[in-house]
């Protein structure tokens, strides 16, 4: 199971697009956002501080989870998720 989510600014509102986290935990770790986003092709990405507090790349505000949900990802789509990445 997957579980999708996105992460949001604080201060200047702007968000960074959704991830899929391969995870059947009810909410995602700091490391498996981490890697979701480094996994990510184009878009923007959070600036990681040194105590693993995700960053704005616009305004250098905190981040937060705003939004995330659990996904069921089909073989077919995963197909389709790793061609499209």
């Amino acid at each position: 199971m997957a579980l999708r989510a996105e992460l949001y600014c604080y201060f200047c509102g702007h968000g960074l697009g959704e991830v899929l986290v391969p995870t059947s935990a009810r909410r995602p770790t700091v490391e498996q956002l981490r890697a979701a986003y480094e996994k990510l092709g184009g878009g923007e990405h959070p600036i990681w501080n040194g105590s693993d507090q995700p960053l704005c790349p616009r305004c250098g505000g905190q981040l937060f989870l705003e939004r995330f949900e659990h996904e069921v990802v089909r073989s077919s789509e995963r197909r389709a998720l790793k061609r499209a990445s």
